[in-house]
Protein backbone atom coordinates (compact mmCIF):
# COMPACT_ATOMS: atom_id res chain seq x y z
CA UNK A 1 0.00 0.00 0.00
CA UNK A 2 1.19 3.37 -1.20
CA UNK A 3 1.49 6.02 1.74
CA UNK A 4 0.62 9.21 0.08
CA UNK A 5 2.06 11.35 3.11
CA UNK A 6 5.15 9.93 3.04
CA UNK A 7 5.51 9.98 -1.01
CA UNK A 8 5.00 13.45 -0.54
CA UNK A 9 7.65 14.19 1.84
CA UNK A 10 10.01 12.99 -0.34
CA UNK A 11 8.96 14.52 -3.25
CA UNK A 12 9.38 17.46 -0.54
CA UNK A 13 12.75 16.91 0.15
CA UNK A 14 14.41 16.01 -3.03
CA UNK A 15 12.82 19.02 -4.33
CA UNK A 16 14.79 21.09 -1.48
CA UNK A 17 18.24 19.56 -2.04
CA UNK A 18 17.89 20.04 -5.73
CA UNK A 19 16.71 23.60 -4.34
CA UNK A 20 19.98 24.75 -2.94
CA UNK A 21 22.49 22.52 -5.07
CA UNK A 22 20.89 23.54 -8.84
CA UNK A 23 18.51 26.55 -8.01
CA UNK A 24 14.93 27.37 -8.95
CA UNK A 25 15.67 28.42 -12.89
CA UNK A 26 17.30 24.73 -13.32
CA UNK A 27 14.83 22.85 -10.84
CA UNK A 28 12.71 20.53 -13.25
CA UNK A 29 9.59 18.10 -12.27
CA UNK A 30 11.19 15.47 -14.21
CA UNK A 31 14.39 15.32 -12.24
CA UNK A 32 12.32 15.75 -8.96
CA UNK A 33 10.92 12.39 -10.49
CA UNK A 34 13.48 10.39 -11.59
CA UNK A 35 15.14 10.93 -8.09
CA UNK A 36 12.43 9.81 -5.85
CA UNK A 37 12.17 7.03 -8.75
CA UNK A 38 8.40 7.91 -9.53
CA UNK A 39 6.76 8.54 -13.17
CA UNK A 40 6.28 12.47 -13.57
CA UNK A 41 3.06 12.27 -13.87
CA UNK A 42 2.91 10.89 -10.24
CA UNK A 43 4.06 14.35 -9.57
CA UNK A 44 1.94 16.47 -11.16
CA UNK A 45 -1.06 14.77 -9.36
CA UNK A 46 0.73 16.44 -6.54
CA UNK A 47 2.16 19.20 -7.46
CA UNK A 48 0.63 20.82 -10.61
CA UNK A 49 3.68 23.29 -11.67
CA UNK A 50 7.48 23.95 -10.40
CA UNK A 51 6.03 26.78 -8.49
CA UNK A 52 3.04 24.91 -6.72
CA UNK A 53 5.94 22.39 -5.49
CA UNK A 54 8.23 25.10 -4.46
CA UNK A 55 5.87 27.29 -2.55
CA UNK A 56 5.07 24.25 -0.90
CA UNK A 57 8.83 23.66 -0.03
CA UNK A 58 8.92 27.18 1.55
CA UNK A 59 5.88 26.30 3.57
CA UNK A 60 7.13 23.31 4.89
CA UNK A 61 10.91 24.95 5.71
CA UNK A 62 9.38 27.84 7.15
CA UNK A 63 7.40 25.68 9.74
CA UNK A 64 10.68 23.80 10.48
CA UNK A 65 12.02 27.21 11.17
CA UNK A 66 9.68 28.42 13.46
CA UNK A 67 9.77 25.22 15.35
CA UNK A 68 13.71 25.33 15.67
CA UNK A 69 13.33 28.76 16.61
CA UNK A 70 11.27 28.41 18.98
CA UNK A 71 13.34 25.56 20.97
CA UNK A 72 16.13 27.73 20.59
CA UNK A 73 14.39 30.68 22.72
CA UNK A 74 13.24 28.20 24.94
CA UNK A 75 16.65 27.26 26.00
CA UNK A 76 18.01 30.28 26.07
CA UNK A 77 18.59 31.21 30.13
CA UNK A 78 17.98 34.58 29.00
CA UNK A 79 15.27 33.95 26.69
CA UNK A 80 12.58 36.91 26.47
CA UNK A 81 15.10 39.56 26.41
CA UNK A 82 15.59 40.97 22.54
CA UNK A 83 19.01 39.77 22.04
CA UNK A 84 17.88 35.94 23.00
CA UNK A 85 15.34 36.62 20.18
CA UNK A 86 18.25 36.88 17.09
CA UNK A 87 20.56 34.51 19.05
CA UNK A 88 17.54 31.85 18.60
CA UNK A 89 17.09 32.93 15.24
CA UNK A 90 21.08 32.61 14.15
CA UNK A 91 20.88 28.82 15.96
CA UNK A 92 17.56 28.35 13.76
CA UNK A 93 19.20 29.73 10.35
CA UNK A 94 22.38 27.51 10.58
CA UNK A 95 20.86 24.36 11.21
CA UNK A 96 18.69 25.05 8.35
CA UNK A 97 20.09 26.13 5.38
CA UNK A 98 17.14 26.55 3.17
CA UNK A 99 15.37 28.55 5.51
CA UNK A 100 18.09 31.00 5.52
CA UNK A 101 18.16 31.39 1.68
CA UNK A 102 14.16 32.13 2.35
CA UNK A 103 14.76 35.20 4.70
CA UNK A 104 17.78 36.16 2.58
CA UNK A 105 15.35 36.14 -0.80
CA UNK A 106 18.61 34.52 -1.93
CA UNK A 107 18.38 34.99 -5.97
CA UNK A 108 21.20 31.89 -6.44
CA UNK A 109 18.54 29.85 -5.10
CA UNK A 110 14.80 31.43 -6.24
CA UNK A 111 15.86 32.66 -9.46
CA UNK A 112 13.07 34.13 -11.67
CA UNK A 113 10.56 33.05 -9.27
CA UNK A 114 11.20 36.22 -7.03
CA UNK A 115 9.97 37.92 -9.83
CA UNK A 116 6.70 36.14 -10.45
CA UNK A 117 3.78 38.08 -9.21
CA UNK A 118 1.77 36.62 -6.08
CA UNK A 119 4.75 34.91 -4.82
CA UNK A 120 4.94 32.59 -1.87
CA UNK A 121 7.26 35.61 -0.24
CA UNK A 122 4.81 38.39 -0.87
CA UNK A 123 3.46 37.05 1.99
CA UNK A 124 5.92 36.68 3.87
CA UNK A 125 5.97 40.73 4.23
CA UNK A 126 3.05 40.46 7.31
CA UNK A 127 6.20 38.93 9.61
CA UNK A 128 7.84 41.54 10.18
CA UNK A 129 10.44 42.78 12.77
CA UNK A 130 8.40 45.99 13.76
CA UNK A 131 4.93 44.36 14.88
CA UNK A 132 7.31 42.01 17.37
CA UNK A 133 9.42 44.90 18.96
CA UNK A 134 6.70 46.99 19.06
CA UNK A 135 4.70 44.25 20.94
CA UNK A 136 8.56 44.15 23.54
CA UNK A 137 8.04 47.77 24.26
CA UNK A 138 4.34 47.53 25.57
CA UNK A 139 5.40 44.67 27.89
CA UNK A 140 8.46 46.99 28.94
CA UNK A 141 11.36 44.39 27.50
CA UNK A 142 11.88 47.20 24.75
CA UNK A 143 12.69 50.61 26.40
CA UNK A 144 9.24 53.43 25.38
CA UNK A 145 11.95 55.86 24.16
CA UNK A 146 13.14 53.80 21.58
CA UNK A 147 12.16 54.15 17.64
CA UNK A 148 10.89 50.59 17.06
CA UNK A 149 10.84 51.24 12.90
CA UNK A 150 14.27 52.70 12.68
CA UNK A 151 15.59 49.93 14.74
CA UNK A 152 13.37 47.26 13.00
CA UNK A 153 14.40 48.49 9.76
CA UNK A 154 18.30 47.71 10.28
CA UNK A 155 17.87 44.43 12.17
CA UNK A 156 15.97 43.41 8.77
CA UNK A 157 19.14 44.94 7.02
CA UNK A 158 21.61 42.68 9.15
CA UNK A 159 19.60 39.48 9.25
CA UNK A 160 20.40 38.46 5.44
CA UNK A 161 24.13 39.52 5.84
CA UNK A 162 24.33 37.22 8.79
CA UNK A 163 23.84 33.98 6.43
CA UNK A 164 27.50 35.32 5.00
CA UNK A 165 29.11 34.56 8.49
CA UNK A 166 27.49 30.41 8.44
CA UNK A 167 30.36 27.98 7.47
CA UNK A 168 30.60 26.41 4.30
CA UNK A 169 32.87 24.51 2.60
CA UNK A 170 35.86 25.92 0.71
CA UNK A 171 35.07 29.64 2.67
CA UNK A 172 38.01 31.51 3.51
CA UNK A 173 36.88 35.09 4.16
CA UNK A 174 38.32 36.89 6.95
CA UNK A 175 35.12 37.35 8.13
CA UNK A 176 34.16 36.96 11.87
CA UNK A 177 32.46 33.67 12.98
CA UNK A 178 28.68 33.83 13.13
CA UNK A 179 29.11 33.62 17.20
CA UNK A 180 31.34 36.41 17.24
CA UNK A 181 28.81 38.51 15.18
CA UNK A 182 25.33 37.22 17.44
CA UNK A 183 27.39 38.13 20.65
CA UNK A 184 28.53 41.58 19.11
CA UNK A 185 24.85 42.35 17.59
CA UNK A 186 22.97 40.87 21.28
CA UNK A 187 25.30 43.27 23.23
CA UNK A 188 24.10 46.16 20.94
CA UNK A 189 20.77 44.81 21.61
CA UNK A 190 20.72 44.72 25.56
CA UNK A 191 22.54 48.14 25.99
CA UNK A 192 20.41 50.13 23.25
CA UNK A 193 17.01 48.16 23.63
CA UNK A 194 17.06 47.14 27.11
CA UNK A 195 15.28 49.06 30.14
CA UNK A 196 17.66 50.40 32.73
CA UNK A 197 15.67 48.55 35.05
CA UNK A 198 16.69 45.00 33.40
CA UNK A 199 13.65 43.21 30.92
CA UNK A 200 10.67 41.18 32.26
CA UNK A 201 11.95 38.21 30.61
CA UNK A 202 9.26 36.02 31.46
CA UNK A 203 6.75 38.67 29.57
CA UNK A 204 9.20 39.23 26.54
CA UNK A 205 9.27 35.42 26.25
CA UNK A 206 5.58 34.96 25.98
CA UNK A 207 5.30 38.10 23.40
CA UNK A 208 7.99 36.25 21.28
CA UNK A 209 6.42 32.69 20.97
CA UNK A 210 3.23 34.18 20.49
CA UNK A 211 4.04 36.36 17.63
CA UNK A 212 5.89 33.38 16.14
CA UNK A 213 2.47 31.40 16.38
CA UNK A 214 0.13 34.40 15.12
CA UNK A 215 2.99 34.47 12.08
CA UNK A 216 2.77 30.83 11.33
CA UNK A 217 -1.22 31.11 11.28
CA UNK A 218 -0.80 34.22 9.19
CA UNK A 219 1.22 32.95 6.65
CA UNK A 220 -0.56 29.37 6.50
CA UNK A 221 -4.03 31.20 6.08
CA UNK A 222 -2.59 33.63 3.60
CA UNK A 223 -1.11 31.30 1.43
CA UNK A 224 -3.89 28.87 1.23
CA UNK A 225 -6.34 31.77 0.29
CA UNK A 226 -3.90 32.77 -2.46
CA UNK A 227 -3.52 29.18 -4.03
CA UNK A 228 -6.89 29.16 -4.38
Amino acid sequence: MVDELERTQGILDTAAALLLRSGYDKLTMGEVAERVALHRGLVYLRFKSKDELVEAVVRRELERYSARWRECLLADPQGGSVASVYRAMAGALQQLPLAAAIVARDKEIFGKYLRRPRNVFESLETVGTQPFLDAMQRVGAVRAAVDTRAVAFVLDALTPALRQTFPHAGATPPTPSTEQVIDALAELLELGLTPSSGADLEAGKSVMLDTLAAAQTDFAERTETEGR
